[in-house]
């Protein structure tokens, strides 16, 4: 089944369209997921790098603070005393957020301070390493009464010998803040964990709380090794089927890491969305362009329908219904310009066509195509002008060749006429010359009886010889005439034969000319049927008649052949006649071969006689032959004559 080309239009469009969407989705979809990786892979570390500074910023700041306030002479001063220290302490936690401040022994037990103090720092992971390293140390985050605290202790020296440790906490909230600022996304985590893997930072105090470590609040295997290994970078790790982003810094100043955990689903969300965004905004826009395809190839759809249905009535020969013009201001709109100026054109060229061979088929050939043609019809109009020119000149020759067809005719009748009296004289002749022959015979049966009168009959033999050689002679000039009306007459049968060949020839090909006209060559065509058919038999009576001729030359050269002998045979009868007197005494012996010789005259005139009779029927089929010939060549005049025809 054809679909339309409305649907057509519209399916390739759509499909068209749909495959870019697709592929312009994969391609952005893909190119999103690549861009967030590479951006993640190259944003997470120099934003854990920044947090880590801002954080070793911080500690360093809390170090100058411990530094600051150990650096007092009244600690290091012999003259001081514990009042006075005991004020340095309580003035600067007043004037700074300390938890507490103290001054403790080289054995760790507590030399000075406030009641918020705890007793000893012995137990504590900063104090071995306050003795190894004798610089400022920061101890791990712990809990106390107060919350979370972070304890920072550096040693006050007297030359080389070591006074006691200054040791201060500070609030959580100072790691709090700066973890606060690390937003990466929704779902991201930032910890800071101390070689162990122990957070000792995180949104989640909770976790500081409950000495959690990184791998049991994450999950993710070996991220405890990958965090803790000192180095700055960052690595895609899974959990559970899902992708994290991880990214690690040292702390430096500090025994401590930052790790910031970001889920590859928190970016790839937002991503998701502009996919899905785009990919409703993609579909949209098909529907919007499948409604302006659906518009716009409706109305080629209107344009071309109109424009087929107009050549499929062209197409039944309607050049009269105007054709419709749909303004779509594109080719299809030219397209039905041009359709309607052909049918235009074509019926100025097909009515003057059709004038032209009404004219034609009404025997008229004076006329001639004289409009403007363009294009392949000026072929059309040179053609039609060459057939009417070519129509024309066969016409007068068919006129001319009927003129002359009837003049010969009437001369063929006058020979065939000629023939047949001709004929009938030869007829008669033989006749006499069978009637003396009997004569003769009775006389020579008559001869020994009449030997007496021998003389007296010897005259009138000779005088009947003189009859019968003066009818022979006659005989033979008619057989040479009729020899030569008859060969005049073949050649007149052959110009005949010639004549007919070229006349259907010439109705053949008017026949194939009004069957290109169509219908409006239907007359010409009856007529130039007619016109071959009468070709067809004026060459059977050609025909006919050179058969007759021919059969009538051998009969007449056989004719000929026996007057021949005929004259011959009464030449030597008169021979005989001039020696009877001298050989009258041997008349009696020679009765019985006079005898056999007038039996053989007897019958080659009766041979003669036969063909003569033949003779005078060919003549006479001749002559009626003749006749009809003539009868068809006037009808052959008088049809042409009807055919009005240009001056020469």
């Amino acid at each position: 089944m054809k679909r339309s080309i409305n649907k057509k239009i519209v399916m390739n469009t759509i499909s068209i369209v749909i495959v870019l969407a697709v592929v312009l989705v994969a391609v952005m979809s893909a190119f999103m997921q690549v861009l967030t990786k590479e951006i993640l892979t190259e944003m997470l570390p120099s934003t854990i790098k920044t947090a880590s500074q801002s954080i070793e910023g911080n500690m360093h700041m809390l170090a100058d603070r411990i530094f600051m306030i150990g650096d007092n002479d009244i600690f290091t001063s012999r003259d001081s005393t514990e009042d006075d220290k005991r004020s340095i302490l309580k003035k600067a936690q007043s004037g700074i957020e300390f938890l507490w401040l103290g001054l403790y022994n080289e054995d760790g037990s507590l030399y000075l301070g406030d009641e918020n103090c705890p007793a000893a720092i012995i137990d504590r992971t900063m104090f071995p390493m306050l003795q190894e390293t004798q610089n400022l140390v920061v101890d791990d985050v712990s809990s106390s009464p107060e919350g979370l605290e972070l304890t920072v202790g550096t040693p006050i020296m007297a030359g080389e010998d070591l006074l006691y440790y200054f040791v201060g906490s500070y609030k959580y909230d100072v790691l709090n803040d700066v973890l606060s600022n690390i937003n990466l996304s929704a779902n991201g985590k930032a910890f800071i964990v101390n070689h162990e893997g122990q957070v000792m930072g995180s949104r989640d105090t909770g976790l500081v709380d409950q000495d959690a470590t990184i791998q049991e609040d994450t999950k993710i295997d070996g991220i405890t090794e990958k965090v803790t290994s000192g180095e700055t970078g960052t690595v895609i790790m899974k959990s559970s089927g899902k992708e994290y982003y991880v990214g690690y810094a040292p702390i430096n100043g500090t025994r401590w890491y930052l790790a910031v955990i970001v889920p590859e689903a928190d970016f790839m969300g937002p991503a998701n969305t502009s996919i899905l965004l785009s990919t409703v905004i993609t579909a949209v826009l098909l529907l919007l362009a499948g409604i302006l395809t659906l518009r716009f190839s409706s109305k080629i759809q209107r344009s071309l329908t109109s424009v087929t249905d107009r050549i499929g009535l062209l197409a039944q020969g309607d050049l009269k219904t105007p054709t419709e013009v749909i303004q779509t201001k594109d080719e299809t709109e030219v397209l039905s310009h041009a359709l309607s100026d052909t049918v235009d054109s074509i019926n100025g060229y097909i009515s003057e066509l059709s004038d032209i061979l009404e004219n034609m088929s009404g025997g008229n050939f004076q006329v001639e195509v004289r409009g403007r043609f363009d294009g392949d019809f000026v072929i059309m109009k040179e053609s039609l002008n060459k057939i009417i020119d070519s129509l024309n000149q066969m016409l007068r020759a068919i006129k001319q060749s009927s003129k002359e067809v009837l003049s010969t005719a009437n001369i063929v009748s006058q020979g065939a006429q000629q023939v047949q009296d001709g004929s009938t004289e030869q007829s008669n002749s033989l006749s006499v010359l069978s009637d003396e022959t009997a004569a003769i015979k009775e006389n020579i049966l008559e001869v020994d009886e009449n030997t007496r009168t021998v003389e007296e009959l010897m005259d009138t033999v000779k005088q009947s010889m003189d009859i019968g050689g003066e009818y022979t002679r006659n005989l033979l000039q008619a057989m040479e005439d009729i020899n030569k009306n008859s060969m005049e007459i073949t050649k007149i049968n052959k110009f005949l034969e010639d004549i007919s060949f070229q006349t259907n020839i010439l109705a053949l090909n008017a026949s194939v000319e009004a069957a290109r006209a169509g219908s409006a060559g239907g007359g010409f065509a009856t007529v130039a049927d007619e016109v071959r058919s009468l070709a067809a038999q004026s060459a059977e009576s050609s025909q006919r008649t050179s058969d007759m001729i021919s059969s009538s030359l051998k009969a007449v050269e056989k004719g000929t052949e026996y007057a021949e002998k005929v004259a011959e045979s009464f030449k030597g009868i008169e021979k005989i006649s001039q020696k009877i007197a001298e050989i009258t005494n041997q008349l009696a012996d020679r009765v019985n071969v006079q005898k056999q010789s007038l039996g053989n005259i007897t019958s080659q005139i009766a041979q003669i006689k036969d063909f003569a009779e033949q003779n005078l029927s060919v003549s006479r089929e001749e002559a009626a032959a003749s006749q009809t010939l003539n009868r068809q060549a006037e009808k052959l005049q008088y049809m042409s004559e009807q055919f009005k025809l240009r001056e020469e």
